[in-house]
């Protein structure tokens, strides 16, 4: 290690590390604005394509009215204060919804491409220059949309294609920098930082409902870009890929994590056919999909619902389609620190923790979903069950999400990118499938069967998961063997864990 970059005793304040907050406190809350701010740029367009085409009523591909909307609510007497003098404004763009399903998949086409290498070249690189450097382009490529979209529609396609091929290393470059920083028991609520992504669905779609009220659709793009381009800065100057490197650590800090933090110290071939041959992860992989399938059904075509259902407009939209995923950030802070604490206390084992906390985050909310479309005309009781059931699917932080640095901590990145790239597939599937089931017929009745079918995929990855699925670091790990044919990097993972729950006795 170089003179400058070995550790001060006691960190001294300053707005790169505040005085006594741990750097692996700084890297969590930089964590979860990155993911906050990721998110802004993936969702905003949900909720100005909206306005973009005008949104209501059903319509053919040649624009012609199919059917009203079922259940016409009026909001203007709320605490939204709805201007109802105002007139709507005319659609820009005369997309279809089989046009409008490339455009919410395009993002998903380039993401999948990119998270298995992304999360190699974090293995090998570091996730700070993968995880900053995919922000960055992303919110850079945002300023670009409102263009595309008036140039041609093919246009669009591209720039949305490449903002998702770029934020597709995300997830697995984090995963790598939490291998680094957090030890077994606090894998859970650092894991919890992900979760700032439903915290920036939440925050994008009623501020982009109040920009585009206000300013037009184009600054739903242009706000968010400047926000992550703020981040990108704080990120550069106060996140490094490991304890050793950061000039600003204490020493108290870097020497706990040195003991608790297991990572081998060479560089490894990725375990490719390991991987692919191993059943947890296959379990992981299928929990994973259940789980962003749901996800992507609410976050994407939430504000189309109530749109299309309800003809709410989009000001009013944008608060309602926000109150599930603020309640989903919130269900994982509580459970990350639920489950971490079980496990410390030694009250269940990790596979139990992952197991239970997966069938919290997809079971329950799957009964909550099949209630979507049978309660009648009653918005308020809808807008409940979707933020009751994300409330719970927040739990997902602390069972399959996580479950990739359980399996194998030295590959997290890479087996991130594994898993990402089939469930973040249901990025462009869920519009192909929705586009599919409501392009003749936009009805109530139309829309519970997605949500139905959302439900039957919960019930099916949870039981998949509570059989195949485990918290055991998994033999392919560590390539290199001892003489008693125990992986090494095995050893001193259970020795950490060990550690830990001595020092909680």
């Amino acid at each position: 290690m170089s003179t400058q970059e070995q550790p001060q005793e006691h960190a001294t304040g300053s707005w790169l590390h505040p005085k006594n907050v741990p750097a692996r406190v700084v890297l969590g809350l930089l964590s979860f604005t990155g993911f906050l701010t990721n998110y802004m740029l993936r969702v905003n367009l949900n909720i100005a394509i909206v306005s973009m085409t005008g949104g209501g009523n059903a319509t053919d591909s040649n624009g012609t009215i199919i059917r009203e909307a079922d259940c016409r609510v009026n909001l203007s007497t709320s605490a939204f204060d709805a201007d109802t003098t105002r007139a709507p404004s005319a659609a820009e763009f005369d997309w279809d919804n089989y046009k409008q399903g490339l455009i919410h998949g395009s993002f998903y086409w380039g993401y999948v491409l990119s998270m298995v290498p992304g999360g190699m070249l974090a293995d090998r690189y570091g996730a700070k220059l993968i995880y900053g450097g995919s922000n960055l382009v992303c919110s850079l490529m945002a300023f670009f949309v409102p263009p595309a979209a008036r140039w041609s529609l093919n246009a669009l396609l591209f720039v949305r294609f490449s903002q998702g091929f770029a934020a597709g290393a995300t997830w697995p470059a984090m995963n790598v920098m939490a291998s680094r920083w957090i030890p077994p028991n606090e894998r859970s609520k650092f894991v919890a930082t992900y979760m700032g992504n439903a915290v920036g669905v939440a925050l994008t779609f009623p501020l982009c409902g109040i920009l585009i009220e206000a300013f037009g659709w184009e600054w739903a793009f242009h706000v968010p870009a400047f926000i992550c381009l703020l981040w990108c800065v704080a990120w550069w100057y106060c996140v490094f890929d490991s304890p050793a490197q950061h000039p600003r650590i204490s020493r108290q800090e870097l020497n706990y994590l040195e003991q608790h933090v297991v990572i081998s110290k060479r560089k490894l071939r990725v375990p490719v056919g390991e991987i692919l041959n191993s059943t947890p992860f296959w379990a992981m992989l299928v929990a994973n999909l259940g789980s962003m399938w749901a996800f992507m059904t609410v976050t994407t075509y939430g504000p189309t619902y109530f749109k299309m259902v309800y003809d709410i407009n989009v000001k009013q939209n944008g608060f309602l389609s926000g109150l599930p995923n603020i309640s989903r950030f919130t269900g994982s802070l509580f459970f990350s620190w639920l489950f971490d604490k079980l496990i410390s206390l030694k009250h269940c084992s990790i596979t139990s923790a992952r197991k239970v906390a997966n069938a919290i985050s997809q079971l329950i909310p799957s009964i909550l979903f099949m209630l979507m479309g049978a309660v009648g005309c009653n918005y308020k009781t809808e807008v409940i069950v979707l933020t009751a059931a994300n409330l719970l699917g927040g739990a997902c932080s602390s069972g399959s999400i996580v479950n990739s640095v359980d399996l194998a901590p030295n590959f997290s990145g890479s087996i991130m990118g594994f898993m990402s790239l089939a469930s973040m597939s249901s990025g462009f599937l869920v519009p192909m499938f929705v586009g599919y089931m409501i392009e003749k017929d936009q009805s109530m009745e139309s829309w519970a069967t997605v949500f139905q079918i959302t439900a039957a995929l919960g019930f099916a990855s949870t039981i998949i998961f509570s059989i195949f699925g485990t918290g055991k670091v998994q033999p392919w790990n560590e390539p290199r063997r001892n003489k008693e044919g125990i992986d090494n990097n095995v050893e001193e993972e259970l020795k950490a864990v060990e550690l830990l729950k001595d020092e909680h006795k």
